[in-house]
């Protein structure tokens, strides 16, 4: 039921983005850059940054996300804190719904505010190596909302500031992301 629920959203997606005037919106997220909670219930167990790059396909109000990156987290109670070291490489794919880098129909204008509010949810993969009494998830689904802000300087190039919230259906946690993205609008007029 979840597949079939998952891959109906995705088509949902796409569907709409073709149906936007002058086509869908096309953003590389290039890249993303963040500090990292995996775990919000014990926030104080790990933590971290993470570097991300993401193709968006979206509307106004609705986005598809294709990307992959990694986290880069510690434990800072640990007795020797360089042991307790571990990356994560992952791919994600998403959908989101809500507004999505929108202000109205002024987007593609210079000195501009625009914002992003939206629930999301998708896949997550985790690539990281099994290790010695820790299990890995390796596919996870997620649900979440993301929130950012920026000011339109150039209508190709700009940065996002971002605040992102996922709950991890089966290994039941919440992570948490706050950090910028440099994002490049593919279908902007650079004339």
């Amino acid at each position: 039921m979840k597949k079939i629920l998952l891959t109906a959203t995705f088509f949902a997606m796409a569907w709409c983005a073709m149906a936007q005037y002058g086509g869908p919106r096309l953003f590389l997220d290039v890249p993303s850059i963040y500090f990292n909670a995996p775990d919000v219930e014990h926030i104080g167990d790990r933590l971290g940054a993470g570097a991300e790059i993401a193709m968006n396909v979206g509307t106004h109000w609705g986005v598809a996300r294709l990307g992959g990156g990694a986290t880069f987290t510690l434990d800072p109670k640990a007795d020797d804190v360089g042991d307790s070291f571990l990356t994560s490489p992952y791919g994600l794919l998403e959908a989101g719904a809500g507004l999505y880098r929108s202000n109205g129909n002024r987007c593609a204008k210079t000195k501009q505010n625009a914002f992003t509010a939206m629930a999301k949810g998708g896949l997550f993969y985790n690539f990281r190596k099994a290790e010695e009494g820790v299990e890995v998830e390796r596919l996870d689904y997620t649900v979440g909302a993301e929130f950012g802000y920026f000011f339109i300087r150039d209508v190709f190039r700009n940065f996002e500031v971002v605040l992102s919230g996922n709950y991890f259906t089966k290994s039941k946690v919440v992570g948490a992301n706050l950090g910028f993205k440099m994002f490049l609008n593919l279908r902007a007029d650079r004339d």
